[in-house]
């Protein structure tokens, strides 16, 4: 229940974070037409955009108006070439100007000599730029009047600084390497083209007795002038999507700060940022930002102005509003998005900690973490390891370090008070670590000498890190030894009480019987009947000290293979035949399967003999009466398997490895007769041989599986 509220919290959160960027995207998009004609007809575009090319357009008119006009004036000092260079640049601008501004219909102007009575004037100026009606009719309308000193008396909506004595730089510092200082001499110098001149040598002369006039009428036309483009520029209208974009970013932002950042941490597209290193995400993000507020700027700047529309009709498009429409909603909704993801990194910075962040999140912090280890791992001592390689490269660093410091001089000696403070400190920390970790593998031990196996060291020791696997060894050791120890003693204790209890009943018989026999009073039948049961009693513990005699060498160590070249099927059909009495008294039907009819293995012949005796003995005794007994033969490349399976009379309580110990009986209550060491008997004969032996139990179905080996060497 838990799970899915949460998965419910992430699609909320995902569907209202997409459906708030869709919506204020619409909205601006939607606010395009009651922007469109409020934010160009400003006069300060006219004044900021064409500035320059008015005041060298005001110095060609006026020297227009009165041809006598000496716009630049040199002293004496002023090299001729220097002279011819920045008249020649004047022109260049001024000519320029007159390309811009002089054939703009939408650019009138007015401009009258009282000196000279010139008056010169726009081919497209209708009436008196003078009059009132003019102006009023204008989105920008300036005017300067120069008196007969050329000083500056009436200006209207132009800047003063601008026209009142041209400032020299202004003018040519786009267009020649000029330059400006003070004097050694006290005066001041221009610097053109690395000539130096004294500042007072050249002046840019105002006009005079002129008045001039500058109109741009309201109702601009679209002629492909530069008043026109300048009034109809997409950078007009960034103010309304700058406003835009940090209206919508405020939306956004405390949309992203109050929502639960457990939530926010888990839905995409934050989950995969946040998967990103720290410089990564920053950088990238900044980068989606600052390209997506600039894309704002320009996409809706044009869509506003008619161009993009234009644009998408000239191409041919169907539909082209609803693609203009389209293009802009997804600029601004990727903008929103990549700002959400900014506002997202911002809070996930701050509220998980800035120093976490550049510890765990970084790439400088990965490349701290790096260098640390590595330093770590340079003072990591393993005892296991060459000593004297470890002394050596110590004292090669060691010796670097000095040479370096050494090569830096008098900053040397700096260097190696530092490096002298920073060893002593860090020789102190790995002591005092590794006293500690020697603390830790002496408490262990110290445990583990009062018989506290639990006791485990779970710590990173340090140097003592290969005595710590060392000590978890010897642990396991102890408990291993301990442990077959006191499966040692059980099964001692078992012995005694099996062998005690098995030869007690035959030599109670024998005893019985004896003294039946002894008496006078039995007929000849009778003692010859008592002397039959006697003979089976002795056999029964002949057969038992023989067994355990076998048993004892076999574990001793203490026993002699006679190996030869033995054909396994021919072994077992010869055992076989000789239990056949015993296996068809209980009506045991022996099914023998093998795909090949002879299999050559170096065997003991009497032990390997005695193996399947046994086997099938076993099956005599606690097989189902009148089932069939499967042997199988299956060889391989490498070894031999044969798999003895028959059914069980009775419930098999006991395990597969119960059954293959000493004296542990089919039958639990020991009613039956026999050793109960016939199956360890063969357990031991195999793996003497280089074979392995084991019993599985599958309900009622008793497996006895022997596996030799081809190429044994004993």
């Amino acid at each position: 229940m838990n799970k899915m509220n949460k998965i419910n919290k992430k699609r909320t959160f995902f569907i209202s974070f997409m459906a708030l960027i869709i919506f204020l995207s619409g909205m601006v998009v939607s606010l395009y037409d009651n922007v469109e004609g409020k934010f160009n007809h400003n006069e300060n575009i006219i004044i900021n955009h064409l500035n320059s090319e008015m005041k060298y357009f005001t110095l060609a008119k006026a020297k227009e108006a009165d041809p006598s006009y000496q716009i630049l004036s040199f002293g004496k000092d002023v090299p001729k070439d220097i002279r011819e260079q920045l008249t020649e640049n004047l022109e260049e601008n001024m000519s320029s100007s007159l390309n811009v501004l002089e054939n703009d219909s939408n650019f009138l102007y007015e401009i009258k000599n009282t000196k000279t009575k010139k008056t010169v004037k726009s081919k497209y100026l209708k009436n008196n730029i003078f009059d009132k009606d003019v102006k009023n009719k204008s989105i920008f309308y300036g005017t300067l009047y120069y008196d007969a000193k050329g000083e500056l008396k009436d200006i209207e909506s132009l800047y003063k600084g601008d026209y009142d004595g041209f400032d020299f730089m202004s003018f040519f510092e786009n267009s020649l390497d000029v330059g400006y200082s003070g004097g050694e001499d006290g005066s001041d110098r221009f610097y053109i083209n690395g000539v130096s001149v004294p500042q007072d040598q050249i002046k840019i002369n105002t006009p005079d007795n002129v008045s001039i006039a500058y109109s741009v009428p309201k109702n601009v036309k679209d002629n492909g002038g530069m008043v026109y483009y300048y009034l109809n520029s997409w950078e007009n209208y960034n103010a309304f999507s700058a406003a835009a974009l940090m209206f919508g970013s405020f939306i956004i932002a405390l949309f992203i700060l109050f929502y639960p950042k457990s939530i926010e941490d888990e839905v995409t597209p934050f989950s995969s940022f946040r998967k990103l290193r720290g410089e990564i995400n920053i950088g990238f993000t900044a980068t989606a930002i600052t390209l997506g507020c600039m894309g704002c700027l320009i996409v809706s700047g044009y869509t506003i102005n008619g161009v993009f529309l234009n644009l998408v009709d000239t191409l041919g498009f169907t539909f082209a509003n609803f693609i203009v429409v389209l293009c802009n909603m997804v600029i601004w909704a990727l903008t929103f998005l990549v700002i959400g993801i900014g506002c997202y990194d911002v809070k996930y910075i701050v509220v998980d900690g800035i120093w976490r962040f550049l510890r765990d999140d970084t790439l400088i912090g990965d490349l701290c973490r790096n260098i640390k280890g590595g330093i770590n791992k340079l003072g990591n001592v393993d005892l296991s390891d060459n000593i004297n390689r470890t002394i050596m490269k110590y004292a090669l660093i060691n010796t670097l370090v000095i040479l370096i410091m050494i090569c830096l001089w008098w900053f040397g000696i700096f260097l190696a008070i530092i490096y002298a403070v920073v060893s002593y400190l860090w020789v102190k920390e790995k002591v005092d670590k590794i006293k500690a970790d020697y603390d830790v593998l002496l408490v262990s031990v110290e445990n583990l000498a009062k018989g506290n196996f639990n006791d485990e060291i779970t710590e990173d020791v340090g140097v003592f890190n290969s005595l710590k696997d060392e000590f978890r060894n010897i642990k396991t050791g102890f408990e291993e030894a301990v442990r077959e120890e006191t499966k040692s003693q059980n099964m001692r204790t078992e012995l005694i009480s099996n062998v005690s209890h098995d030869l007690k009943t035959p030599l109670t018989g024998i005893k019985n019987y004896v003294e039946l026999l002894q008496q006078d009073s039995i007929d000849e039948e009778t003692r010859k009947e008592y002397t039959e049961t006697l003979n089976q009693y002795i056999d029964r513990l002949s057969t038992l000290i023989e067994d355990l005699f076998e048993v004892s060498k076999v574990n001793s160590g203490n026993i002699n293979l006679d190996l030869m070249e033995l054909n396994l099927i021919q072994l077992i059909e010869q055992t076989k035949d000789e239990c056949f009495e015993v296996l068809n008294s209980r009506g045991l039907e022996m099914i023998m399967t093998s795909a090949n009819s002879e299999i050559a293995l170096m065997l003991d012949g009497d032990k390997t003999y005695r193996i399947f005796e046994n086997l099938f003995n076993n099956v005599a005794k606690y097989a189902l009466p009148s089932t069939r007994v499967y042997i199988d033969i299956i060889e391989s490349e490498e070894d031999v398997m044969v798999e003895i399976k028959n059914i069980s009379a009775s419930q098999m309580n006991f395990t597969s490895e119960e059954i293959v110990e000493r004296f542990v009986r089919g039958d639990k209550s020991r009613h039956e007769s026999g050793s109960g060491i016939g199956l360890a008997i063969v357990k031991s004969y195999v793996e003497a041989q280089g074979g392995s032996f084991k019993i599985d139990i599958d309900g009622d179905l008793f497996k006895a599986i022997i596996v030799f080996r081809k190429n044994t060497n004993n």
